[in-house]
């Protein structure tokens, strides 16, 4: 699992004096933390956490996620975040790790404010957790660059996610070059790769040439994204143009075809 939206607050943690009772409280996000507000008045962080255990409605039922752990990033980019370690309780199965190995072999997850006042679990193996970590953080707050924005850009662009229409064609272990016009992430400048797209925040704003060909084509972008059209082909999609457009926010380099 890659994503895990969580409802409410089942057991306590271990800042708990009785862990097995059931307490009333908000978890919710405040910058890269969660947190959890009780309404006795205590708050708990990070390593408060551990031991708490929080509803997750299925198709099978209701399972459990479990917090296990909590350790800093503190190679994140833009400031240390806190992960999270979680397994899935169901049923009488044994307990199983929520996250996939990500290149680190971590089976960890950050939480992030899903936009309607909650959260959810994202795991440092998937888009999202990665373009978190390389400096995309969507609570920031910086004059002048949209984080929000450059987020979902970033998300797209690992993805190879062309229309931003949840169609990835990429491939694990693929390597990419990614910058973007804030200096976030600078380009590594690898003269085996060159320029794919650029990115804003509903996908690609033209595209050099598809990362993975086997999995997408340049005809078939024109074909299923209209908008696309024009844009497409290393003539059309070129990163000294696509830096005069202030639309796009991020851009990438890929080996393409061979």
């Amino acid at each position: 699992m890659r994503k895990l939206a969580l409802m409410l607050l089942f057991l306590a943690a271990s800042g708990i004096p009785d862990p097995g009772l059931a307490l009333d409280g908000r978890l919710h996000m405040e910058g890269a933390d969660l947190v959890l507000s009780l309404d006795d008045g205590r708050v708990l962080k990070r390593e408060d956490l551990i031991g708490i255990r929080l509803k997750l409605p299925g198709p099978a039922g209701v399972a459990e996620a479990r917090i296990d752990s909590v350790v800093m990033d503190e190679t994140a980019v833009g400031g240390r975040v806190p992960l999270f370690g979680l397994s899935l309780h169901q049923g009488d199965k044994p307990p199983q790790d929520v996250c996939l190995p990500d290149p680190k072999g971590r089976r960890l997850a950050l939480a992030m404010a899903n936009g309607h006042g909650g959260f959810a679990f994202t795991c440092t193996s998937g888009a999202e957790g990665k373009c978190i970590l390389m400096g995309y953080r969507p609570w920031d707050d910086r004059e002048g660059v949209p984080m929000r924005d450059l987020h979902r850009a970033c998300t797209h662009m690992l993805r190879a996610d062309y229309g931003g229409d949840d169609h990835p064609t990429t491939r694990d272990g693929t390597l990419v070059d990614i910058f973007d016009r804030f200096g976030i992430q600078t380009s590594a400048h690898n003269d085996r790769l060159t320029f794919e797209a650029a990115w804003g925040p509903d996908g690609a704003l033209c595209v050099a040439h598809p990362r993975i060909p086997e999995n997408m084509t340049l005809s078939t972008l024109a074909e299923r994204y209209p908008r696309l059209r024009g844009r497409l082909g290393p003539d059309a999609c070129t990163e000294d143009a696509m830096r005069h457009e202030a639309r796009a926010l991020l851009f990438n380099r890929s080996a393409g075809a061979p």
